[in-house]
């Protein structure tokens, strides 16, 4: 059962969300137990916007193992996409907590906190997880969005400037979008 686990962990990564999902049902099916494959059919299904079905695994995963920091993050993802923002911000907090040296909750937590208008509370998130991960892209961009979205044009430079310098190249798709920000702004990224 490892070699069609990490088969479907494989398409998963490869972006076949689909057969990753197959995969992994045959997994679920034969290793009830297993608390990895259903994060792993979880993440599939939640990538094709089976949003019901995801619940459902992501619900088995917290069912075998409640303190599964990836499993929590993942229930948080969850309650994102179903506009569910102050439980998603929860299960963050709670894989903060068990994660002490995972960024992903973190980060995650900080979007939560801005797309409930918290602002304060997002940029406060995201200076700690800078103290932890110092010069960390994704705390650099989030942050700049945060200043962006709060009327901060100096420190959403800064931060988006920092980002820039620290991505290199790593993250093109974001780096487009701080580009173009920093161009409406009237600054030369």
């Amino acid at each position: 059962m490892l070699e069609k686990f990490n088969s479907g962990v494989a398409a998963l990564n490869r972006g076949k969300e689909e057969e990753a999902s197959l995969l992994l049902r045959e997994v679920t099916a034969s290793s009830p137990g297993l608390v990895e494959g259903w994060n792993a059919l979880g993440i599939a299904l939640l990538r094709q916007g089976r949003l019901d079905d995801a619940d459902g695994a992501f619900s088995r995963v917290l069912s075998l193992s409640p303190r599964y920091s990836p499993g929590l993050l993942n229930i948080g993802l969850l309650r994102l996409a179903q506009g569910r923002i102050e439980e998603g911000a929860a299960y963050f907090s709670r894989a903060a907590e068990l994660s002490p040296g995972s960024l992903a909750p973190r980060v995650n937590l900080a979007v939560a906190q801005a797309r409930a208008g918290r602002f304060g509370e997002a940029e406060e998130t995201l200076l700690a997880a800078g103290r932890r991960f110092p010069g960390h892209p994704d705390v650099l961009y989030h942050l700049g969005t945060v200043y962006d979205r709060i009327g901060n044009r100096a420190r959403g430079i800064e931060a988006y400037t920092a980002f820039l310098a620290a991505s290199a190249g790593s993250r093109p798709l974001m780096e487009d979008r701080v580009r173009a920000r920093l161009r409406a702004w009237g600054e030369s990224p």
